[in-house]
């Protein structure tokens, strides 16, 4: 941690800390300052008396405008009201005009009685001519007749002038509702009000100068704040920013160590295999069929064994042999070579075993006599019977049944050196497929590993993300 620390370089608190000491140490004296003018504002008050009366003549103030709100809204209704009574006392003289007609000489019964009573006088007299006489009695038809249309209309009439004598109730209640005399006691007030205020105007300008400078104080309070707040966000911000490129770095790292240990242990898997193939490039068989030959040599004075490389790193000088002694006399005993001298091995699983024991063989090609004859019976090494047993062949008791045995070894022989070619390619081809697999795991695990660091990088950006909401 300390080496990545080195490498990206950390915020220095010292820095913002000296910034915000100097922010803090301005608003210290900004905040002595308030405190100061909030001294002088409580001390220039007006006095408890002279409040008293400002907030008695701001009362009847608020009173008078509600009496005057009420008057004007009884004003306005009474003025409906006559317009609504002049509307309704035109429609009824339309009315009483259309019943008597315009032309209409008389406008009441008794004018109209009266004028039938005259025409009924001259008709009665005698000196009227037939012709006046028609055209009176045609008027007093005409006459009898505008009675009857008065009487209709005569309750219309005293409608209109129940309407009229509502009007004037009206308009003497309107009379009454004066604003006038409430217009002069608001205005009463009000100077009074304004003589309040003339003798307090001094401490009020005092106080509005304080509370001037007080908000401008506040204002330069919060400037202060918001750099305050400037400097923490942006030292957060370059934290942050820090800690994420320790994480990206950590990660790397950590991808890195992963993949370093991955590749590692791939190299060791692949050396493996590559021994593994070299050893299945290694003719199949190699050592059954030496192990073969070098029997037949110890049973078959007549066989030569075959001259080719067993293993790449040895010279062909190793393999040669030289024959062994024939055996003539029946009854002459063999003498046994040394233990040591006997170079037959079993084939072995195991391959350090088995370069082990061809080192040997490539050393001791010539052996000596290698059985005894005691008793019609042969003594064979207990290295060549295992050997035998291995390779599954006949192990000789008698000089009859070494025939036999040495033809099971040259058919065993043939038959391995037929399959060698097919088996060694199948064996390489297996260990191939075992590296085409091995090199397709070590892929997977690779691309395995990368999915898990993004997906750890992912988490922890959102956790990252939640804690700025935070």
């Amino acid at each position: 941690m300390s080496s990545q620390q080195h490498k990206f370089k950390r915020p220095d608190v010292s820095v913002r800390d000296k910034k915000l000491d100097t922010l803090n140490v301005q608003l210290k004296k900004i905040d002595t300052e308030i405190g100061l003018i909030r001294k002088q504002i409580d001390q220039h008050q007006v006095n408890d008396t002279t409040q008293q009366e400002r907030k008695k003549l701001q009362d009847k103030n608020k009173e008078i405008i509600k009496i005057q709100a009420d008057l004007k809204t009884r004003r306005s209704n009474i003025h409906d009201s006559i317009k609504q009574l002049d509307a309704q006392i035109k429609r009824k003289n339309n009315q009483i005009e259309e019943k008597l007609g315009k032309k209409a000489k008389f406008s009441s019964t008794a004018e109209a009685k009266q004028r039938i009573n005259e025409i009924e006088e001259s008709i009665a007299s005698g000196d009227l001519s037939l012709v006046q006489e028609k055209l009176l009695v045609k008027e007093m038809q005409s006459l009898n007749k505008l009675i009857k249309d008065l009487v209709n209309i005569e309750p219309i009439r005293k409608s209109v002038d129940a309407d009229k004598a509502k009007i004037n109730q009206l308009k003497e209640e309107l009379n009454g509702l004066n604003p006038k005399d409430v217009s002069n006691q608001f205005e009463e007030n009000q100077q009074k009000l304004n003589d309040i205020h003339s003798k307090t105007q001094g401490v009020y300008d005092k106080r509005q100068t304080l509370f001037n400078k007080r908000a401008a104080l506040y204002k330069k309070r919060d400037e202060l704040y918001s750099q305050i707040r400037q400097i923490r966000a942006d030292f957060d911000n370059e934290f942050k920013s820090f800690r994420a490129k320790l994480d990206k770095e950590r990660l790397k790292r950590e991808e890195e160590q992963r993949l370093s240990k991955l590749l590692e242990q791939k190299d060791v898997d692949m050396g493996k295999l590559q021994e593994k193939l070299t050893h299945a490039k290694i003719p199949a068989f190699t050592y059954e069929i030496g192990a073969i030959e070098n029997s037949l040599l110890v049973l078959d004075p007549t066989y030569v064994k075959p001259k080719k490389n067993i293993l790449p790193d040895l010279s062909s000088n190793a393999l040669e042999t030289k024959p062994a002694r024939k055996v003539v006399a029946d009854d002459l005993v063999l003498v046994t070579p040394k233990k040591d001298d006997f170079v037959n091995v079993a084939p072995s699983k195991s391959k350090k075993y088995k370069k082990k024991n061809q080192q040997k063989n490539t050393e001791n090609e010539q052996p000596a006599s290698i059985f005894n004859k005691v008793d019609g019976k042969i003594t064979l090494e207990p290295t060549l019977i295992a050997t035998l047993a291995e390779l599954d062949v006949t192990v000789p008791i008698n000089s009859d049944d070494v025939k036999i045995t040495v033809e099971q070894l040259k058919k065993k022989h043939e038959e391995l050196l037929s399959k060698q070619e097919e088996q060694t390619k199948q064996n390489i081809e297996s260990v191939e497929k075992e590296i085409e697999k091995l090199n397709l795991d070590y892929s997977n695990k690779e691309q395995q590993v990368k999915k898990e660091l993004g997906e750890k990088r992912l988490k922890e950006q959102e956790e990252s993300e939640k804690d700025k909401e935070n």
